[in-house]
């Protein structure tokens, strides 16, 4: 099947190849997890790697903050963002149809990397579970015809167990999960004294994916998974 590599160290390896082409993606996790990062090493190392053009969408936090986090692992977004990447701040209280207005934005930039960080905000705006429920699915089926890979992301309690036993909801408000083609939980972990982090392939549509908790580490270049080239699986 066709994929999008994400170019990030160890995760493409363990998932047969990176995402589905034309795949919406939920990433969620606990604040400081790592989640923002993965999102902007993605953009990154599309524009820099594979000449894809992406979009950042965010309902937290500005462009500006978001390009400043980006600096650190030397992913300069200042001089990209004009032709390659944009990135967008929409507050989303008060406004209706807000699923429309992503895709507006997302289909004007043509971009074959999108993020949209985070779902959880874009659910707190709405009134009760069936209209939330009904904003969720209609973004992901919207997102699924733009030629596309996207990724959204959650929070979710940062104590979350990665035992199958104590993994309790998937994401804020437990919509999310059925509606994404996959769903990778960031941890803190402590595994073995490997890495005090570890991403969970929790399920991934149509692929052969490692299932058990792979420890991650954040270095100077950005987020790289942890594996063993046997029993990862």
């Amino acid at each position: 099947m066709e994929r999008l590599k994400t170019g990030i160290p160890g995760f493409d390896e363990v998932c047969d190849g990176g995402f589905l082409a034309n795949s919406v993606n939920l990433i969620s996790g606990g604040t400081g997890t790592g989640k923002t990062i993965f999102c902007l090493q993605f953009l990154w190392n599309g524009i820099s790697k594979s000449k894809e053009d992406g979009i950042y969408i965010s309902l937290e936090e500005s462009e500006e903050s978001l390009m400043e986090d980006a600096k650190p692992f030397g992913w300069d977004f200042y001089n990209a963002r004009k032709s390659k990447c944009k990135f967008l701040y929409i507050p989303p209280y008060n406004i209706r149809d807000f699923e429309s207005v992503l895709v507006e934005k997302i289909s004007k930039t043509k971009s074959k990397r999108v993020v949209i960080d985070s779902i959880s905000s874009l659910g707190m705006a709405l009134e009760d579970d069936f209209e939330r429920k009904k904003s969720i699915y209609r973004l992901v089926e919207q997102l699924k015809k733009l030629n596309c890979v996207a990724i959204l992301t959650s929070e979710i309690p940062s104590g979350t167990s990665i035992s199958a036993e104590g993994m309790g909801r998937l994401s804020r408000f437990g919509i999310e999960e059925f509606a994404c083609d996959s769903v990778i939980i960031f941890h803190y972990a402590g595994l073995g004294g490997l890495s005090d982090r570890a991403i969970q392939i929790v399920k991934m549509r149509r692929t052969k994916h490692a299932r058990s908790p792979l420890p991650m580490e954040i270095g100077k270049n950005g987020i790289k998974i942890l594996y063993g080239k046997k029993g990862y699986m």
